[in-house]
């Protein structure tokens, strides 16, 4: 009888672990289909799972196992986009977003509040990335505080248990940029676990440091990759190649992105090019972002003030795909009105006067 029962057992265990290996199966093809279907639609409002207006500007994306998560600032309240020590109250933190096609956003909410004292309470925060340190088991947040006028603009570093936060704030940075500043910045962490801060030094120059194996602080060790003048840097390794870009210094309007491609983080990178035309579609990039799935990378940018031109928090977003030929160290933009992120891209891009 015992025996009897065993082997019934045995049998319901197996049964159970097919249902289970037919569930994963089930789950992995429904997230393709998913993702098979995912379009990218440009010059339009772009609504989370709520309804809601996705609210996350001059941010970016970073990939935990099978999620997106997109990191970005809210600019309620604040219409033309005031900042500063002396607009505190305009500071709203970080707002975060999570996709598994990259279409189809959830809201989770605030991932870093203003603080009511110390480090950040006063000022503007912007730009905010994220990365994971796996030694240190650590999500590490990159953002620039602005303090006071030009160059008074610091790194500055918050760490969480969860990609989804909170986040604590540890303070400011000094880079290796002559008097320690960045302005907007962005982070990159490339297949060796290395990490990289890519930003503007205070001198519109972009350099890339390389970070200390806890991703909290530059080692010193840097190089200017694209010479003044310019902003909103963003960072990717593509096809065997690291390609840094950045905007143009217009404010809130739209700019060209000029790139520098080098076989090494640290470079050397070739002379500056043009990646975009017509300002980059009225926008300003933002961040790279790679897909692994169609070998692609895609180029987020914000189209500041689109569509009504009256308040900043209702800019739209514009993402466009990225090629790069590595023989020839060439990369453009592809513009499209619609596209889809898991579909492999054709066409050429544009490659500059």
């Amino acid at each position: 009888m015992k025996s009897a029962q065993r082997c019934f057992t045995r049998v319901i265990l197996v049964l159970c672990a097919a249902l289970m290996g037919i569930g994963g199966c089930v789950s992995n093809s429904s997230l393709r289909a998913r993702r098979s279907e995912a379009l990218i639609r440009n010059n339009t409002d772009w609504l989370d799972t709520d309804g809601n207006p996705i609210i996350a500007h001059d941010g970016g994306i970073s990939r935990f196992a099978d999620k997106f998560y997109w990191y970005g600032t809210s600019y309620a309240g604040n219409p033309t986009g005031l900042y500063g020590a002396r607009f505190p109250d305009k500071n709203n933190g970080f707002n975060l977003y999570t996709s598994a096609d990259l279409v189809n956003w959830k809201y989770e909410g605030v991932v870093l509040q203003v603080p009511e004292s110390g480090w950040g309470a006063i000022g503007t925060s912007h730009r905010a990335h994220v990365i994971y340190n796996d030694k240190k088991k650590k999500y590490v947040m990159w953002f620039f505080h602005f303090t006071d006028k030009y160059p008074g603009a610091f790194a500055t570093v918050a760490v969480a248990e969860k990609p989804t936060g909170p986040f604590t704030i540890l303070g400011q940075r000094k880079t290796a940029a002559p008097d320690g500043y960045a302005q907007d910045l962005n982070v990159f962490k490339d297949d060796d676990s290395k990490a990289y801060l890519v930003y503007d030094d205070g001198r519109r120059n972009i350099r890339v440091d390389l970070l200390s194996d806890d991703y909290l602080s530059s080692t010193g060790r840097t190089v200017i990759a694209l010479t003044a003048r310019h902003e909103a840097p963003a960072m990717i390794k593509y096809r065997g190649k690291y390609i840094v870009a950045g905007s143009g210094v217009q404010g809130w309007k739209g700019t060209d992105t000029l790139y520098g491609v080098a076989d090494s983080p640290l470079g050397p990178y070739t002379q500056k090019k043009q990646m975009s035309e017509k300002w980059t579609w009225d926008s300003q990039i933002t961040d790279f972002v790679y897909v692994a799935e169609s070998d692609l990378v895609f180029a987020m940018c914000d189209s500041w003030w689109n569509p009504d031109g009256k308040d900043l928090n209702k800019s739209r977003y514009l993402w466009l795909p990225v090629t790069l030929d590595p023989t020839t160290n060439t990369a453009g933009m592809l513009y499209r009105e619609q596209w889809k992120p898991f579909e492999r891209q054709g066409g050429s891009g544009f490659t500059g006067p």
